[in-house]
Order: C-alpha cells, then structure tokens, then sequence
C-alpha cells in the first residue's frame, strides 16, 4: 500500500520519511574567492552541473581563498551540491551534484551560488542525492525558485523542509548501490565512446589524406607521386573540385505567405536549429516548392555561425536559404562526401568568418570550388570510418537504454514501489 507523501511521491507504507533540515551536518553557501595565483584551487560553479546529476570538472575555474576561507570550503567526500541561484527560462535552479571518493582527493572548494550539505550517520548521503536528483528531475524545484535581477533564486527555507522517504539503512545503502552500478556502466559506456571518436577522428585524417591503406597498413614513399601544388599524393588519386563528385543545390525560402505550422505541403527546412541528432525536424510547411533535397542528401548549413554544420535528410524537404543539398554524383559514396566534408567545414567556416562579414555565407558558388583529395575507390577508403560510427552509434543506444533504466530504477527503488532486500 502507497500512502506516505514525499517531494518524490508516495512511498511505501513501511518507509519512514524525514525532513532534510533534520539530517544536515553541514548547510553553507560556497565562495567565488579572489584571482588566481600560485595557492589557486580549483572552485565548482554552476558550468560544472549537469542535468542528470553529474559533475563535469573538465572546465574548473581556478581561484585563491585564504587559507582560512579554503579551510571552512573545502569540499569531501560523501558532500552534496546544490545549485541554489541561476537557471534559465528552461532550467530551473536545483541541479545537484556529489563529492565521490575520486574527487575528494584533490583539493575543491565551491562558488558562493552554490550550497553545500553533508548529513549525519542517520542517513546515507548518496541514497538522498538520488532523491533529490529524483525530485530536479521531476520538476519540482522548478516551483520553488524565485526570480530578482535576471537570476532564479531557490527558496531554500523551503528545500530543506522537504519530506523524503526514509528506508531502512542497509535498504537505503542496496538502493544507492544499485543505481550507482547503472551509473558506473553509463560512465564506462560514455568513456568507451570517446575512444572510439579518437579513434575516428585519427581514421579520417590519415584514410582521406591517403597516408593509411583500408587494411590499416601505412602507404611507403613509392605509393605516393608529387603534385606541383600540395605535395604527395596517393597513386590513383587526385585534386578536384567539390563540383567533380558532388551535385549541390542551394537552398531558396519561397516568396510571399506560403507558410505554415499546421502540416499542410511540403515540410520546410531553413537552417541547423531543425536538426536533432538523428534526423531533421521540420517546424513550417510550405504550399510553394522551391528549392527540395531528395531523401539521403546531406544537408550543408551555408549560414550564420553554425556553417558547417551538416545532417542527412531523412525524407524530402524543401530547403530556404540557409540550407545546401549536397549529394554525390555518378557512382560517388554519400559517406565519403559526408565525412570529406566534415574535415573542411571548419576551414570553410573560418573562410567565411574571414570575408569580412558579422555574418558568415557560403554560397554554391563557394561550396563547387572547394578543392579536395579524390581517391578511385571510395568504397574501400571510407568503410572503415562507417564501421567505427556504427559502433559508436550502438553505444550511443546502449547509453540510452541504460539511462532509460535507471528513471525507471529511481521511480520504484526510491519510494519503495520495488523492495530491495
């Protein structure tokens, strides 16, 4: 039976609850500290919270605090932070993160928009940063923030009054254990990842430049010819144009009221905004057609900061003036121009950037000049490249149904609707 509320729900009838202000050991707002100098330690801010409860240290701002202020900041392990003032229109403040064994070794404090608490032995800590990561999640902190000068404040008087389920200890530390678990294979999941986009990002450069064979075998100095202009060349290959394997149709936004949001012509693309990533989503139909990708084409963003930036059309669409088709011609491989295209893209933003413009434009004139290295068999040049995002692709998927899983786990382990002995 379901009858104790919490902030998290109901709760099972053999769960106790408790009120988080009875548990704290610790409750201090943290402090940005002065600039850095030769005793800078590293202080977590609201850049390093992430939605889903994680701490992303990669971007640490530095600071100094005396010693005495470093001393009372200090963080540990088992402390928790809780993001109390900033947020946005679409992120409410609360997001919450956890001091782990790891982090603790080395040396953090924490900015003054953040709160830290520790809890005393009544209560295991990471079972209520699951609960409160649980209740972010569920929105609720959304309706206790206030708003002064731009910045969402949390109504902290009201946090810490907050009921939480309250199981028993060895049922609190199994329910922390377990979803700690889905954590550690999401992360193991996640780093695996990054090698694997290490591991592409070298493919790319040394399988479209020539310097690696297909078999993985580095070409010697007697596969190679030497060209006027760049130098050496695989044998078979060449310089060309983008325009020599690559038809390209710049995107044109229909004229007068053709416009709507209710589904009705043609689905209408303008620019990277519509882009997930899987596929497009349009936002606007149109009754007049003019410019269209066909289904397979890679859509090319040919303006504004995002230049560069490319999808697959998953259907036919009708492409405005922020888009380029771009598809291969003859027997060309669409893999090979998608990720040929995506070595250059950069320098094809930085080339517009660097036209003297605020706002950078690419045309279909720009775009077929483009020089690249062309190789006979694109087959075998980029397949190696596909199977390494395939693979990264299933992990992507793997992550999600981890993900999916522990909202699930959180939903039933924390209030007691799955027991755990």
């Amino acid at each position: 039976m379901m009858e104790k509320q919490t902030k998290i729900g109901p709760v099972c009838e053999k769960f106790g609850t408790f009120q988080l202000k009875s548990v704290l050991v610790k409750n201090d707002a943290g402090d940005w500290g002065g600039e850095p100098d030769n005793n800078a330690v590293g202080v977590i801010r609201s850049t390093n919270f992430n939605n889903d409860g994680k701490l992303d240290l990669s971007n640490i701002a530095y600071r100094t605090l005396s010693e005495k202020k470093f001393k009372e900041k200090k963080l540990f392990a088992n402390d928790i932070l809780i993001e109390r003032s900033g947020g946005s229109e679409t992120q409410p403040v609360g997001r919450v993160g956890f001091i782990d064994d790891e982090m603790a070794k080395t040396d953090y404090a924490f900015a003054n928009f953040i709160q830290r608490i520790s809890l005393n032995d009544e209560i295991n800590p990471k079972f209520v940063y699951f609960c409160l990561q649980q209740m972010y999640e569920m929105g609720v902190t959304a309706g206790m923030q206030s708003q002064t000068t731009g910045i969402r404040n949390l109504d902290w008087k009201q946090y810490i009054k907050i009921s939480l389920p309250k199981p028993s200890p060895s049922e609190q530390t199994a329910i922390a254990n377990i979803l700690s678990k889905v954590d550690e294979a999401i992360a193991a999941v996640q780093g695996s990842i990054a090698a694997a986009e290490r591991l592409k990002k070298s493919l790319m450069q040394n399988l479209l430049t020539g310097r690696m064979k297909p078999d993985g075998t580095l070409r010697k100095d007697d596969e190679f010819y030497m060209d006027e202009r760049f130098g050496k060349v695989p044998m078979g290959w060449h310089w060309g144009k983008l325009s020599e394997v690559a038809e390209i149709i710049a995107g044109q936004s229909p004229q007068g009221e053709f416009y709507n949001d209710e589904g009705v012509g043609t689905p209408m693309l303008n620019g990277p905004t519509e882009f997930t990533d899987e596929y497009p989503i349009p936002v606007q139909w149109t009754k007049k057609v003019t410019k269209l990708c066909k289904k397979g084409d890679i859509l090319f963003t040919v303006r504004g900061s995002s230049t560069g930036r490319m999808n697959f059309a998953n259907q036919e669409y009708c492409i405005g003036r922020g888009l380029a088709a771009i598809r291969p011609k003859h027997d060309g491989n669409i893999q090979f121009l998608y990720y040929t295209l995506t070595r250059i893209s950069e320098m094809i933003l930085a080339e517009a950037k660097g036209a003297g413009t605020t706002f950078p434009n690419v045309s279909r004139g720009d775009l077929m000049k483009k020089v690249i290295l062309i190789p006979t068999n694109q087959n075998e040049i980029i397949q190696p490249i596909i199977e390494i995002a395939c693979l990264m692709k299933s992990k992507q998927q793997k992550i999600a149904t981890l993900e999916r899983l522990k909202k699930s786990l959180m939903q039933n382990l924390l209030t007691g609707r799955v027991r755990v002995k």
